[in-house]
């Protein structure tokens, strides 16, 4: 039998009750292991970290030192959601998000994978118009998160003018392949096209950024690189999503792009969010990290699917379980085709169920999968 283990952060806000979810699949998956002949059983040796907001309020420390320990001993760490707003007037190393940002550096995380996917059946929520989205889409924007001016050194001071300050915008080859090496190999698995956003034009890094993704595209003849300015794709991916497959871009640029992606479809709570180290381990979250609506905790009403979709990559992408992860997504995919839904992302016509009735309804999916 194998072991995984795992490390769980249920965090703040709606985040227990996902994380709650979470468990129930996990403790699923070794059931339908157990089961099954064509894969291997396994175990998820689970830790449950109190961290985040629970840590504040227990010590005054986002990740106590015993349980970044705790969490280092893991391939991968599964948060449930970050932040609440009692905590925004805490000074900036205080909050809850420097728990992700410490697990950033102890796992030396260099390349954060977002998917974001438009189905026929979701069209209803996008605010694009039937003729943009008649076909759906289907991207992966894979971007750097070890560098750029989100990670590197910053400045805030006063100068001859005032107050002032500066970030910077800090890019080595070596961190450019490593991400541009993920975003090649995801491509083979799709449609073999990726699209690089820079700004060769004005800045010194978008020009090391170009001549780098270059260079190493002729590692991967089967792959179409096409090299665009961010800002041209910006506009490009409202009025032509679907011709986009895998979209390279760097810490800042992928920041802003994966969330008008996401808007795009108008279902940002369906979709997971994996940062991956160099050895395979990981950090998965849903891609709405920092859920907007606080109002959900305890109602009940949170669709889970979002960290449902963040375990089949971490499934995949630190564990190597390639088949249990196409489970888990095959089966996130037959609850949208069945119309389940909870109340945070429902239409006219739809099963509602509760955040919990949601996670068995999955479960069972997942068990009465009998092909082997």
């Amino acid at each position: 039998m194998l072991n995984h283990p795992i490390a769980i952060i249920p965090g703040d806000g709606v985040g227990p009750e996902l994380t709650c979810q979470a468990v129930k699949l996990f403790r699923a998956l070794e059931a339908f292991t157990s089961l099954r002949s064509s894969v291997p059983n396994v175990h998820f040796e689970l830790h449950m970290l109190e961290a985040c907001g629970a840590s504040i309020d227990r010590c005054g420390d986002p990740l106590p030192q015993e349980l970044l320990k705790e969490a280092m001993q893991c391939r991968a760490v599964l948060f449930g959601n970050i932040g609440a707003k009692k905590y925004q007037s805490l000074p900036i190393r205080q909050r809850p998000e420097r728990a992700l940002t410490e697990l950033r550096r102890a796992f030396q995380v260099c390349t954060n994978l977002r998917p974001v996917k438009l189905t026929r059946a979701l069209k209803a929520f996008s605010p694009l118009k039937e003729s943009i989205i008649k076909n759906g889409f289907d991207i992966l924007v894979v971007r750097d998160v070890s560098s750029g001016m989100l990670a590197n050194e910053h400045y805030a001071g006063t100068g001859a003018e005032g107050r002032e300050a500066s970030d910077l915008e800090y890019y080595s080859e070596t961190a450019i392949a490593k991400t541009a090496g993920y975003a090649f190999r995801r491509a083979r698995g799709r449609r073999g096209k990726v699209t690089s956003l820079d700004k060769a034009n004005v800045l010194a890094s978008g020009v090391l950024w170009r001549e780098k993704v270059v260079e190493l595209s002729a590692s991967y003849p089967d792959v179409r690189l096409e090299n665009r300015y961010v800002d041209a794709a910006a506009m490009d991916v409202i009025r032509e999503p679907d011709a986009f497959d895998v979209i390279l871009t760097s810490n800042a640029y992928g920041d802003i792009i994966a969330d008008e992606l996401t808007q795009l479809t108008g279902t940002p709570c369906l979709f997971g969010s994996a940062e991956l180290a160099a050895d395979g381990r990981g950090l998965y979250t849903p891609n709405q990290l920092h859920h907007p609506n606080e109002n959900l905790a305890g109602t009940g009403t949170v669709c889970p699917i979002c960290i449902f979709s963040a375990i089949a990559m971490l499934l995949r992408y630190s564990l190597n379980e390639l088949e249990l992860g196409r489970r888990v997504d095959s089966a996130c995919q037959t609850m949208i085709d069945s119309r389940f839904a909870t109340e945070e992302l429902c239409l006219p016509g739809d099963t509602l169920l509760t955040t919990e009735q949601m996670g068995d309804k999955l479960c069972e999916i997942l068990l009465g999968m009998t092909a082997d």
